[in-house]
């Protein structure tokens, strides 16, 4: 099964952007590497493996020829899950079938097409750049940058597609990640249609773009053909079609009005209408009936005049889109609340309350017709329904409050909006209270994010460049972690940030439990013995530092000691550790969930922590440095401490969230399960298969040696890339991990072996960590912030003005000089590693468990 996103690209410049990115949604990009593919598409006359649900694709890529059958369809937005098969062959055997090698491909293809011979449908030439994409340790897929040339006869047309494909080691949760980031960050539009579709609609010529939604911008293929039905009347509905028609290709609203004969202003509200009704709009005997064009009469003329719409009480609006009346009271009060608390800041007057209590009330208009699209289809309903008590302009802008209120907001769409009639025709002074109230209904709404309407809002401080919101309740760390993404419109608009903290519930039921964890006794060891089998000895690791991760997490929130972070990320490292040394015994399917919580805890676990070590490094730096010196580095401290804080509120907000409770439980039930997960011990014919500690673990240490030591002839030469230490680096730590894991049954000098091991990956640990820090404090020095700057995935231009702090500069120079020491002292670690008495002294480790089998 293929699992791909597919995206279609508007332009060469968004494809160029695309291809500056070095990172995606927390996911880091490998560099692009060019392919040139041709592919021909194959197919009967008759187009039999067609009817059968496939595409036959032909591809050369250099000098190799593959045949592959792709399933259709199975698409979900932007997400395809197709079946695949895939063959290789010479490049004359491409049209028989018969001819090819014994395979899926083949039994299938001869199925379908019996001698019928396979002819070329249509050419597909693509310039892809590929990129790996990873996050971590850990590959997640490939993504593709395509400049697709389809040629048909004389007839050619290009397009640009970003696809990303799954690896093996990446799953939905990944994609969708990466999903919402192309859709909502780079407003791309999701392409339902695979290569050769798109080919196929070029090949029966059809008139759908290449370029955009299958029936353009605004309406879906049927739509698109009702509106063509409809339009050929003469009246007021023939009026209104022809107006959507012009829409969906692209018109404006003043061009499309002019081909209905009617002002843009009636097209604005036909266009509200429709997205709140879709073809709701038109009279189901209209959409029914065979059009038959009817002479204008007077009365048509007279009910299509621009008549003001029939207010609707908010009563009326809560019936029929029935919106959430508690959760929307709930946003509405945070939203005054916050008027009040932010009036030093933001200056408005106190009459526009009202209308942000009117927005908050009515905010979510949308979601019962829409969920994905709520926001614009919001936004709609109430431009076609405009509220009781409010003007025109008020209306207007009560829609846009609800129309922002719920996607990302940088500053490339707020330049977009200025260009939209309902956001440009308003007076300038209105175009800024809008922004501004909008701003505080999406903070209120991110301070009820969990829906639980149980988060309050404390104390409210502020600082010199600040506000300080502190959150209160059982969820507070999740509705203050979402108040601030989405307080990204106020921080555009004031150059007074905003800060929320949490107030942690000590005497919560959750907290209680907790705090008993942190105090039950920890065994010493995990309990193996010699034979016990691989999957028994994964169970009892894994519930040893299931354990652990469970003793620290109390720490871990309160946040006094760091040293509880550390402990209970060493946990799940080392339970994702163990699944890869016992992996070969266990049914990972039925692991993936398993493992898919222990990456993402050890991912929000990872941010804050390697945050710490940073700091912890760097006041070491400090000791050695005069106290009136000292002072230099203060403006990395507050990048940092804005950083941590960000990376902690994440990490609570994981911490405290059901994804967190449930993981937690399915990995207990685990554990108490016995055999659970655990592979058959015997093949069919009732050979019995290695898989007791005694026969197995010999093979397991030698082989994750060979691992390590199969780097010398890589990082002997000179001028050795960092990259390729830092992937020494892991797997000296896999080889560390995999000998401590068997220290019960293995010799007493087991002790003395991981020691020297240790001292490789400690050597190799600073290394990367000096590589890291040198990186940070040099983007500290180009944009002043913690991190590069990106804006809309793109990074940002570097500044025309350098950042002045000295203090930082020579820490940078100071971390340089310990990475080349690091560098210089590296070949004498090494060679102990790579020495025969280090080889010796494995076996010497594995001598006792050598001696239990005579």
């Amino acid at each position: 099964m293929e699992i791909e996103a597919k995206f279609s690209i508007p332009d060469l410049e968004t494809f160029h952007r695309l291809q500056a990115l070095d990172a995606l949604a927390g996911f880091d990009l490998a560099a692009s590497q060019v392919e040139h593919v041709h592919d021909v598409y194959l197919d009967t006359e008759d187009r039999r493996i067609l009817a059968a649900g496939y595409a036959c694709r032909r591809r050369e890529q250099g000098q190799q020829v593959k045949i592959t059958l792709k399933g259709l369809g199975g698409a979900e937005g932007a997400v395809h899950r197709r079946e695949e098969w895939e063959v290789s062959l010479l490049a004359d055997q491409a049209l028989v079938p018969a001819g090819w090698p014994d395979s899926p491909v083949r039994d299938w293809t001869l199925q379908w097409v019996g001698d019928a011979p396979l002819a070329p449908l249509f050419d597909l030439h693509q310039v892809r750049h590929v990129r790996l994409v990873g996050q971590g340790e850990r590959m997640v897929g490939e993504l593709s940058l395509d400049q697709v040339r389809v040629a048909v006869g004389e007839e050619e047309r290009t397009y640009f597609e970003l696809e990303v494909e799954l690896d093996a080691e990446g799953d939905e949760g990944d994609l969708a990640v990466l999903v919402n980031s192309l859709r909502d960050d780079w407003d791309l539009r999701p392409e339902p249609r695979s290569k050769f579709e798109r080919g196929l609609a070029l090949w029966e010529g059809a008139s759908q773009p290449l370029d955009g939604q299958p029936a353009g911008e605004l309406l879906t293929l049927d739509e698109r053909r009702a509106c063509e039905r409809v339009a050929i009347r003469d009246d007021k509905y023939g009026r209104q079609a022809r107006a959507l028609l012009a829409l969906d290709e692209g018109a404006s609203q003043k061009t499309a009005g002019e081909r209905a004969g009617r002002s843009d202003r009636t097209v604005r509200y036909w266009l509200a209408a429709f997205r709140a009704r879709r073809l709701e709009v038109f009279p189901v005997s209209v959409l029914e009936e065979i059009p038959v064009p009817t002479p204008v009469s007077q009365n048509d003329a007279v009910e299509d005049v621009e008549a003001p719409l029939e207010p609707w009480s908010l009563d009326a609006l809560v019936e029929t889109y029935h919106i959430d009346l508690v959760h929307a009271r709930v946003v509405a009060d945070h939203a005054l609340n916050l008027f009040e608390q932010f009036a030093p800041v933001h200056g408005l007057s106190t009459e526009r309350r009202a209308l942000l209590e009117t927005a908050a009330l009515v905010h979510n208009v949308g979601l019962e017709t829409d969920a994905e699209r709520h926001h614009v289809v919001g936004r709609d309903i109430l431009l076609s329904h405009p509220l009781v008590g409010l003007d025109e302009t008020e209306n207007r802008m009560v829609a846009l409050m609800v129309f922002l209120h719920r996607k990302r907001v940088t500053g490339a769409k707020l330049e977009r909006l200025a260009g939209r009639s309902l956001y440009a025709d308003l007076p300038a002074s209105l175009q800024q209270e809008t922004l501004v109230l909008a701003s505080l209904l999406r903070i209120a709404d991110g301070l009820d994010f969990s829906q639980t309407g149980s988060s309050r809002i404390g104390p409210v401080r502020h600082w010199r460049s600040v506000i300080e919101v502190e959150v209160q309740g059982p969820v507070a760390a999740l509705d203050a972690a979402r108040a601030r993404k989405k307080s990204d419109l106020w921080r555009l608009l004031f150059e007074v940030d905003v800060r929320f903290v949490t107030a942690l519930a000590l005497h919560s039921p959750e907290a209680e439990q907790l705090a008993e964890l942190s105090t039950l006794p920890l065994p010493e060891g995990p309990g193996l013995e010699a034979d016990d089998s691989m999957a028994e000895a994964a169970r009892k690791t894994l519930a040893f530092h299931f354990a652990r991760m469970l003793h620290h997490e109390p720490g871990t929130r309160l946040g006094e000691d760091i040293e509880a972070l550390h402990d209970m990320r060493v946990a799940t490292r080392r339970m994702r550790a163990a699944l890869r040394v016992f992996g070969e015994y266990l049914d990972l399917e039925y692991m993936r969930p398993l493992l898919k919580g222990l990456r993402q805890t050890g991912r929000v676990l990872g941010a804050v922590r390697d945050l710490d070590v940073f700091w912890e490094k760097t006041e070491r730096y400090l000791e050695t440095l005069a106290p009136e010196q000292q002072g230099g580095l203060d403006p990395l401290r507050e990048a940092w401490e804005a950083e941590r804080e960000l990376a902690r509120e994440e990490m609570l907000t994981y911490l405290d969230s059901g994804r967190y409770a449930r993981f937690k439980e399915r990995f207990s039930r685990f554990l108490e399960t016995p055999g659970a997960g655990a592979l058959p011990v015997t093949l069919e014919s009732g050979q019995p298969l290695p898989h007791r500690l005694r026969h197995v673990v010999p093979v397991v240490i030698y082989q994750s040696l060979a691992v390590v030591q199969a780097y010398d002839e890589w990082v002997t030469r000179p001028n050795v890339p960092l990259e390729r230490l830092h992937q020494l680096r892991i797997a000296a730590k896999g080889l560390r991990y995999t000998v401590e894991y068997f220290r019960e049954v293995l010799g007493p000098e087991a002790k003395q072996l991981v020691d020297e091991i240790k001292g490789l990956q400690d050597h190799l640990g600073d290394l990367q960590d000096a590589v890291v820090a040198s990186n940070l404090l040099r983007d500290f020095l180009t944009w002043g912030t913690w991190g590069a700057v990106w804006d809309e995935g793109e990074p940002v231009s570097r500044p025309t003005e350098p950042i002045v702090a000295p203090g930082v500069a020579a820490y940078l120079a100071g971390r340089q000089l310990e990475l080349q020491h690091l560098l210089d002292t590296f070949p004498r670690v090494w060679d102990r590693i790579y020495s025969p008495e280090f080889t010796r002294s494995v076996g010497d480790v594995l001598a006792t468990l050598r001696g239990d089998w005579v």
